[in-house]
């Protein structure tokens, strides 16, 4: 089935293992396919917020969580308009996954007696 005017992207299967929320996983995958080839796009919040689901408060803090966990860069952008200094989009920059911590998220233990049973601790 075609569908008209198509586009698809590369995400990393790693991005679930580092436990976001549905709108910061939904806020990044949309980042993502809009940098397409590039590292950046310039979405605004209320369109990403429309095209994730959710508010434009949620969209918000989803950027600035991934902001702070070092998958995208945020960067204020500003233009001249009629001789003021007004911001407009800002700029996101995707960049590669942070490397995910060594620690084990459970620890198996082997049962004494049977090889069968095992228990998370």
């Amino acid at each position: 089935m075609s569908i008209p005017g198509e586009r698809f992207y590369k995400m990393s299967n790693a991005v679930f293992c580092y436990g976001l929320t549905p709108i910061q996983l939904s806020a990044y995958s949309y980042l993502v396919c809009c940098a397409g080839q590039k590292d950046r796009c310039w979405p605004s919040i209320k369109t990403i917020a429309a095209c994730c689901g959710c508010s434009e408060t949620s969209a918000r803090a989803a950027v600035k969580v991934l902001d702070e966990r070092g998958f995208i860069r945020k960067v204020d952008t500003y233009s001249e308009y009629r001789g003021e200094r007004r911001q407009t989009n800002n700029t996101y920059y995707i960049l590669d996954l942070p490397s995910l911590r060594a620690e084990p998220k459970a620890k198996i233990i082997e049962d004494e007696d049977t090889d069968k049973e095992r228990r998370f601790a």
